[in-house]
């Protein structure tokens, strides 16, 4: 076996073990002037065709390095496939006491995922995720945002 074909084995196995959204992927990038607005629901759907494995649910939020704000008043409303609805209010942290950024940054650009469900059974079917600003956010838009998002994967056992 020649080095490239080592090599090129050895990067498709790195890619593929590192794609942690096996069953769904999506990143919004359309916030004009980086600005999320708290109309401006996101909402993702997804299909679950297995409901013996168990699943994790990760928002995405990027954003402009040395955040304004420490945290942000985020609501989740998951409505599985049959209508039932469930309200999550969670205040994202996007810094530590010390001021330090959670997120993983690169220059400007910083990548921070939450776990909103880990390790949980999903329903057969259609499921969705609305995922908006809270209304006890005092100003109407979230600055410096680049996107936002959410991952659904099968959860190691």
């Amino acid at each position: 076996m020649t080095f490239r074909a080592l090599l090129l084995i050895c990067a498709t196995v790195l890619f593929v073990s590192c794609n942690k959204a096996d069953i769904y992927s999506k990143l919004d990038k359309d916030f004009p002037d980086n600005r999320w607005t708290q109309a401006d629901g996101k909402t993702y759907d997804f299909t679950i065709s297995d409901d013996t494995k168990s699943y994790d649910l990760t928002f995405r939020f990027s954003h402009v390095y040395d955040y304004q704000f420490p945290h942000v008043p985020l609501e989740f409303t998951i409505t599985d496939p049959s209508g039932k609805q469930e309200k999550l209010t969670i205040d994202l942290k996007i810094k530590d006491d010390t001021g330090k950024e959670l997120g993983e940054c690169l220059g400007d650009i910083c990548d921070l995922n939450f776990k909103i469900k880990e390790n949980v059974k999903l329903a057969k079917g259609n499921h969705k995720v609305k995922i908006a600003v809270s209304n006890s956010f005092t100003y109407p838009y979230l600055p410096n945002v680049l996107g936002i998002g959410l991952n659904v994967a099968t959860a190691k056992q």
